[in-house]
């Protein structure tokens, strides 16, 4: 064997194992972002910047009957809307969607209809979370009947419920875009 092709081996196979370990170090790095309770600075960037789009003004229909702006620049309702005062859908400003933003099932959502939302690692609850620091009946979140708002409870979970960034010990209510982190998934209302 000539020492050029000699050469052109050793350096071939030394290439190839570099590309090896920057996958193998890419993998790893992947799999260590999806279980972070931190979005990565990627994805901060991402939704800041989807907010900034998102910041423009828009108009408000509740029910059948569009909000109307008063001469004094607030809000109000026509006088023969209808609109019942106990639904959350209808309210404006209202959340209307639980919207998981972070984990495994990013970018699904959950539509709020007054029911509550059970979440856990059991099949029988509405939002199914496979993972292992999640309890079977982790949280639930359902409407508050003496505020007429969302409110989010822990149901005894072992490793807890943080909602921005501080742990849940009694059931709070949850304003929307509010973060809920729940083992590797975090979630708000929208």
């Amino acid at each position: 064997m000539t020492e050029l092709t000699f050469a052109l081996l050793k350096y071939g196979f030394l290439i190839l194992l570099w590309v090896f370990a920057w996958f193998a170090v890419r993998s790893l790095h992947k799999d260590i972002e999806s279980f972070s309770p931190r979005p990565s600075r990627s994805r901060r960037r991402k939704e800041r910047h989807a907010t900034r789009k998102t910041t423009t003004p828009a108009v408000a229909v509740t029910g059948d009957a569009p909000v109307v702006a008063s001469a004094g620049g607030s809000a109000e309702e026509p006088r023969n809307a209808q609109t019942p005062r106990g639904d959350a859908g209808q309210r404006a400003g209202a959340p209307t969607l639980l919207v998981i933003i972070d984990g495994p099932l990013a970018g699904s959502s959950v539509p709020l209809t007054g029911k509550t939302i059970t979440l856990g690692r059991a099949a029988s609850n509405t939002v199914v979370l496979d993972d292992e620091f999640v309890s079977s009946h982790h949280a639930r979140v359902y409407m508050d009947q003496q505020s007429g708002q969302w409110a989010i409870e822990d149901l005894g979970s072992t490793n807890g419920t943080v909602v921005n960034n501080q742990r849940l010990t009694v059931p709070t209510v949850l304003p929307a875009r509010m973060p809920v982190r729940i083992g590797a998934t975090t979630f708000e209302l929208r």
